[in-house]
């Protein structure tokens, strides 16, 4: 058996919503599958989470957060701590009538990574798709890892994480891979943001997605052009212990690669290398 890593989580934060209404008020604000959350605590099934998103109207990305119910009247949302602020605003912004209250909350969020979850950690429902377990726990734990083993576990998995590897605004929701992260519900009814998104994905109008890649020396610098031969292919977004995370021109992805005058080679894991279509001459 080995023993997960864990390492306190300080850019992440909480977020309760409570109440008889927080399902169907979050279920027109997030992409997440809610109704499956419901289903879950009409069992008695509480502390499993769910991955989702918070977008704009036009589709690009506020932030990710991790959902789950602590009673059939609760639910939390881990959130990045830089977006916490604009998300309590906006939750509070379209509550309109509905009986939910929304508020910050003080628990710290650790994680644990790279071997069999302690007692006390929640998996993480992404772990089952990636093919590596990891999961989180929101009380104070004895840490035996550091930020940078967390970054390089997510990146050699192509895992991003917003607000680290990426700001808000930046990204639409399947740039970021949440298509494939089970983080969208493509049949449920309009929320925020669900027209592009579901455009994109009915009409394969995906250009770009986030990729793993290694390098050797010194890490490029977040924001490097990466090119192939002379073309743009896309963009580091973060580096480190020698690997790192890009949004690629999933067209331009094959060939040599470099950033900042240095070579790069794309890791491509089995659970995105099935959604990229393979590349024709241009």
């Amino acid at each position: 058996m080995t023993i997960a890593s864990i390492t306190h989580l300080p850019q992440r934060a909480l977020i309760a919503v409570s109440g008889p209404d927080w399902a169907s008020f979050l279920k027109g604000l997030c992409t997440a599958h809610i109704d499956v959350i419901v289903e879950e605590t009409a069992r008695g099934a509480f502390h499993k989470p769910h991955y989702g998103a918070f977008l704009r109207p036009q589709g690009k990305m506020i932030c990710d957060v991790l959902l789950h119910a602590v009673s059939a009247d609760e639910i939390w949302l881990d959130v990045p701590l830089s977006e916490r602020d604009e998300l309590l605003a906006k939750l509070n912004m379209y509550k309109l009538r509905a009986k939910v209250t929304i508020a910050a909350l003080s628990h710290p969020v650790y994680v644990a990574f790279g071997g069999d979850l302690p007692s006390g950690f929640m998996a993480d429902p992404r772990g089952s798709i990636i093919d590596a377990a990891f999961g989180f726990a929101y009380a104070p734990q004895s840490e035996t890892a550091t930020a940078d083993d967390w970054r390089a576990f997510r990146f050699a998995h192509g895992l991003a994480e917003a607000g680290s590897d990426f700001g808000k605004d930046d990204l639409y929701a399947i740039d970021a891979n949440l298509d494939l992260l089970a983080a969208i519900d493509f049949h449920k009814g309009c929320y925020v943001g669900q027209e592009l998104t579901s455009r994109m994905k009915r009409r394969g109008q995906i250009k770009n997605r986030i990729l793993g890649f290694r390098h050797e020396g010194e890490a490029p610098m977040a924001g490097a052009e990466i090119l192939n031969i002379d073309k743009r292919a896309g963009e580091v977004l973060a580096a480190t212990q020698g690997c790192g995370l890009a949004l690629m021109r999933i067209d331009r992805r094959e060939g040599n690669l470099i950033a900042d005058d240095k070579p790069l080679t794309l890791i491509v894991p089995n659970w995105i290398a099935p959604a990229l279509p393979e590349i024709t001459a241009e």
